[in-house]
């Protein structure tokens, strides 16, 4: 088992320290890359690795505690124990300093690159030039998170 492999245990989420991450749990891999921040927007990719997973990226599954009455969704509320394992769940959570991050965002399919989801926050409430980002990204059969620690720094864009 591969280092990186081992860090994802049964009672820890996989973590790792540094940007361009790679983390495995149950066959599944998810890699975080393109993690930047220029004070007016923060944004990050994750791409999908693994065998048998389905084609779409992004789970296609509604929450069980939604409330709501549209048929539609209700049709979309699946108990996780029968959801299609390596989905990525919708709206990682973010902690910036270890503070939930609230921010309104776009998370959807890169279209540029197969397999992979991005981020785009710009809403910011004023972050710090640099933070410590942890990003916790739930896939679907896998009960722990994916959790990835990232130190940001804001770069300027232009000269």
């Amino acid at each position: 088992m591969s280092p990186i492999a081992a860090t994802a245990s049964n009672t820890k989420p996989a973590q790792a320290a540094s940007s361009k991450m790679s983390l495995t749990q149950n066959g599944v891999t998810l890699k975080l890359g393109d993690v930047s921040y220029d004070g007016k927007s923060l944004s990050y990719s994750i791409e999908r690795e693994g065998k048998n997973l389905p084609k779409e990226v992004l789970s296609p599954y509604i929450p069980m505690d939604v409330k709501t009455t549209d048929k539609n969704l209700k049709k979309r509320m699946v108990p996780d124990k029968d959801q299609k394992k390596g989905y990525i769940k919708i709206f990682p959570e973010i902690l910036i300093d270890g503070n939930k991050f609230k921010s309104l965002g776009m998370f959807g399919d890169k279209i540029s690159e197969k397999n992979t989801v991005e981020a785009i926050y710009s809403k910011l409430d004023s972050l710090p030039d640099s933070f410590n980002m942890t990003i916790r990204v739930g896939v679907t059969g896998i009960s722990k998170p994916f959790e990835f620690k990232v130190p940001v720094k804001k770069v300027n864009k232009g000269s």
